[in-house]
């Protein structure tokens, strides 16, 4: 049960992934002042939530594994 729950937490952090590195793309393809501002901090914000999540998986995963 707890494998499951860590796939699905590493699936979570793969899509936040995609989404904050597409909204950051959007700056790119309609550069505006307030496009800019707004898809830096949403993307930036979101490929940090993505790196926590990956960050307490491996965590765990190494301290199932008695290596931590």
């Amino acid at each position: 049960m707890e494998n499951r729950k860590l796939n699905r937490l590493i699936a979570l952090a793969g899509i936040l992934n995609i989404i904050g590195l597409l909204s950051i793309v959007l700056t790119a393809l309609k550069l505006t002042p307030i496009t800019l501002i707004v898809s830096l901090t949403f993307g930036g914000v979101l490929i940090g939530l993505a790196l926590v999540l990956y960050l307490y998986v491996v965590i765990k995963d190494l301290k199932a594994r008695k290596v931590l």
